[in-house]
């Protein structure tokens, strides 16, 4: 069966709106980490750190360091946002809460539980990035920040479109981890060498090592497309590379998912 045509099914939509509707029942305190986590980031390091850094260097742009840091917290948001919720929430519905189980004695398939952790996680990650956006519009009203904000609703897409492929990231982490125990392996082995060596939080060094793996890292070239794209108005190649890099993430990884979960839920060989 096609890996990608579930993704449109109404079954998986169903998964998605279960998901949904668990989480509008404790919006209050779900939404208090990703108001806060950006403001703190922005306060802490664009605001605290900023001032003693002073101005940066970035591609022949002089930058003070809040400018250079709100499109990269921006991305960061989109890539950490899917990757733990198809990593830690997805494996406890999956493992502990069972979830999946109860699912999947409906009309429901495994190819739909899954199609619906992923939009799932691209939505939740989508909604928490448009989040960092309104907190990044505060500064703008405060004076602190200048960004071309015609851009931001364009760019909404494209943060759903990666955090899908990021969400594939932590799906395949899942099927494979043994236990829960297991999950700091992913996070110091996969997010933090991806989300730190990705223009993020400071540009990168140059450094012939993570130059070439900064050319196939998608979070890279989303921090930098958004930058371009927010402070200067000018789209650049880095967004189309973006897109393009987490398109080949997903036909690589999905089918990959797939089977391994079928594995691990059903025993199948």
């Amino acid at each position: 069966m096609n890996a990608y045509a579930p993704a449109f099914a109404w079954q998986s939509r169903a998964v998605l709106g279960r998901h949904l509707r668990v989480h509008l029942r404790n919006w209050r305190t779900v939404t208090l980490p990703p108001v806060c986590e950006p403001l703190i980031m922005l306060l802490a390091f664009g605001v605290g750190l900023g001032r003693q850094i002073g101005t940066l260097d970035w591609h022949d742009q002089n930058l003070d360091y809040l400018h250079y840091l709100a499109p990269g917290i921006l991305a960061y948001t989109a890539f950490m946002s899917a990757f733990f919720q198809s990593l830690f929430a997805a494996f406890i519905r999956m493992h502990f809460q069972k979830s999946w189980e109860g699912q999947l004695t409906t009309q429901v398939r495994l190819e739909h539980v899954v199609w619906g952790e992923l939009l799932w996680a691209a939505t939740l990650a989508t909604g928490y990035a448009t989040i960092v956006a309104l907190v990044l519009t505060g500064f703008g009203i405060n004076g602190m920040l200048r960004l071309h904000w015609e851009y931001i609703p364009l760019a909404i897409p494209l943060l759903f479109f990666t955090a899908l492929a990021f969400a594939s990231m932590g799906l395949f982490f899942t099927a494979i981890i043994p236990t829960i125990d297991h999950m700091s392996l992913p996070f110091f082995l996969v997010i933090m060498p991806i989300g730190f060596a990705s223009s993020t939080y400071f540009p990168l060094p140059e450094v012939n090592i993570l130059t070439v793996a900064a050319q196939i890292n998608p979070l890279h070239h989303l921090a930098e497309g958004l930058r371009w794209l927010l402070l200067f108005g000018q789209p650049t190649w880095h967004l189309a590379a973006a897109a393009g890099l987490c398109l080949l993430l997903l036909a690589a990884l999905l089918p990959l998912d797939l089977r391994l979960l079928r594995k691990r839920v059903f025993g199948d060989a």
